[in-house]
């Protein structure tokens, strides 16, 4: 992982700042060749690297099931691990769900500058970083 965590936005984070933190973050745990999805990439997914695919949920609202399912989906076609980053809470059928079907999920606290692990997958891939093996 590198050295400094990303820094902390006082002034919170709009949708666009949001993805690059994330992004920030994805590079902090490992996945140094992290990019912002552009053009058709963009709307399937905010972010993506060799092995992982990431969507950022900005929204202050709590996290469903039907993300969940649909970022699976699209990271099973795809071949590569899911990650849903979130500033705020997960419901417990959809963090029950992430488990099940391998989504990682993160909050991202960009005021304070923090990120931790939403769910039994997030939280070893926050300990670990994001490393494939």
């Amino acid at each position: 992982m590198d050295a400094i965590p990303p820094a902390p936005m006082p002034w919170g984070a709009s949708r666009t700042e949001a993805i690059e933190l994330c992004r920030q973050w994805m590079a902090f745990l490992g996945a140094t060749d992290t990019v912002v999805a552009l053009g058709d990439e963009g709307r399937v997914c905010d972010l993506y690297s060799a092995h992982f695919l990431a969507w950022v949920d900005n929204r202050q609202r709590n996290l469903d099931v039907e993300m969940v399912e649909r970022v699976a989906n699209v990271a099973a076609e795809d071949r590569r691990r899911p990650v849903i980053f979130v500033p705020g809470g997960v419901l417990p059928t959809a963090q029950d769900r992430a488990d099940q079907l391998g989504v990682a999920l993160l909050r991202f606290d960009a005021r304070n500058g923090d990120l931790d692990g939403a769910n039994f997958v997030g939280r070893r891939l926050r300990a670990s970083g994001l490393v494939v093996g």
